[in-house]
């Protein structure tokens, strides 16, 4: 997870940085950041949402048939 991590901190100093040469009043460009952080918060969430689920699916699906082929097998 750290490693997604520090790539999304430096793909976002990039945009802030850009956000820093477009031509906007500060209250605006203030706006236009924490509307960029909200967006990477919510990407992150979805990103952990679906590990989950695939760690759920894996733990009640895959595993079970697995311990069954093994004891028939």
């Amino acid at each position: 997870m750290t490693r997604t991590t520090s790539r999304n901190d430096s793909n976002l100093e990039f945009f802030y940085a850009r956000l820093d040469e477009v031509r906007m009043s500060g209250h605006e460009r203030l706006r236009a950041k924490a509307s960029l952080a909200r967006a990477e918060a919510i990407a992150d969430l979805l990103v952990e949402f679906t590990d989950g689920v695939k760690r759920l699916l894996k733990t009640l699906v895959v595993r079970p048939i697995q311990r069954l082929i093994t004891s028939v097998g």
